[in-house]
C-alpha cells in the first residue's frame, strides 16, 4: 500500500496533470528552430551576390571568345559559385545556426530523404513539364496567336567539354545554389514569419524570376511559370520532409530528366 499523502483536488479543478507519455515506439518530433534573417535582408544579399558574381565572371568571359557557349557557361559555372558562396559567408558569420534551421537529416536518415526527393523529381517533372506545361502552352498559344516554344536552356552543338561543364552545372551547382537560396532562405525567411502560404507563393515568384530567358513574352512566361510551379512544389517537399536534403534531391533528379532529354533530342 502506497505511504505517499493523496493531495486533495482543488476546489477550482486547476491542479496540475502531469502530461501522458508518448506512445511506445513514437518520439516526439523536435521542435523546428525559426530562421533568424529576414526575407528583405536574404533578398538584399542576394542581389549583392549576383553583382559581385556578375562582375567576377566577366574575366572569364574575356578568356574566351565572348559569344562562344562554352564561355557563357563557364562564366555562368564562376557566377553560381561565387553566389553560394556570399551566401554561406553571409550565414555563417550573420547566423550561425542556420545549418540547424535549414536541418540535414539524422545520419540514419539520408538515404531515406534522398530517395524520397528522388521519387518527388521523378513525379514532379511529369507533373510541371507535361501536364502543367502543356496547358500554360495551350493558354499562351491561344491568346499570343502565335506558336509558344520554351526558350532554349542548353546551346546546340556544345563541344564534349561544353558539355561536361553543362551537366556540372545543372546537376550538381544550379540545384544545391538555387535550393540554399530559394527554399532554405527565402521560403524558410517566409514562412517562419508569415506563415506557410506565403512562404509558397515567395519561393514560386523567386523561383520563376531567377529563369527569365531574354526573348519573347510569351516563351520567356512559358518557362517561369512551369519553374514557379516547380518552386512552390519544391517549397512543400521540403515543408513536408522537413530537411533541406530532400528538395536537393528532387532538384538534382528533375534536371538530370531535363538535361537527359534536351541533350538526346538535340542528337
Amino acid at each position: 500500500m502506497s505511504t505517499e499523502p493523496t493531495v486533495p483536488p482543488r476546489p477550482d479543478h486547476l491542479h496540475p496533470v502531469p502530461a501522458a507519455p508518448p506512445p511506445p515506439g513514437e518520439e516526439e518530433a523536435p521542435r523546428r528552430e525559426g530562421a533568424t534573417w529576414s526575407w528583405v535582408e536574404a533578398v538584399g544579399v542576394y542581389v549583392v551576390a549576383f553583382l559581385i558574381a556578375g562582375m567576377l565572371s566577366l574575366p572569364v568571359l574575356n578568356a574566351f571568345d565572348e559569344e562562344s557557349d562554352l564561355a557563357n557557361m563557364t562564366a555562368t559555372v564562376v557566377a553560381a559559385l561565387v553566389i553560394v558562396g556570399i551566401l554561406i559567408g553571409w550565414l555563417s558569420i550573420y547566423h550561425r545556426g542556420w545549418v540547424r534551421v535549414m536541418r540535414l537529416p539524422d545520419r540514419r536518415r539520408w538515404g531515406a530523404e534522398i530517395l524520397a526527393g528522388v521519387l518527388f523529381g521523378l513525379g514532379l517533372y511529369v507533373v510541371a513539364v507535361v501536364f502543367v506545361g502543356g496547358i500554360l502552352l495551350f493558354l499562351l498559344n491561344a491568346l499570343s496567336g502565335d506558336a509558344v516554344q520554351a526558350p532554349e536552356q542548353v546551346p546546340q552543338g556544345l563541344s564534349a567539354v561544353g558539355i561536361l561543364v553543362t551537366s556540372l552545372y545543372a546537376i550538381v551547382i544550379a540545384p544545391f545554389g538555387e535550393e540554399l537560396f530559394f527554399r532554405g532562405v527565402l521560403f524558410r525567411s517566409l514562412r517562419d514569419r508569415h506563415g506557410l502560404r506565403i512562404g509558397l507563393l515567395g519561393t514560386a515568384v523567386g523561383f520563376g524570376l531567377i529563369h527569365f530567358i531574354p526573348g519573347d513574352a510569351a516563351d520567356a512566361a512559358l518557362l517561369m511559370l512551369v519553374m514557379a510551379f516547380t518552386g512552390a512544389s519544391l517549397g512543400y517537399l521540403y515543408e513536408r520532409r522537413g530537411t533541406i536534403v530532400a528538395p536537393i534531391a528532387a532538384h538534382m533528379t528533375f534536371n538530370v530528366i531535363g538535361l537527359a532529354l534536351i541533350l538526346g533530342l538535340q542528337q
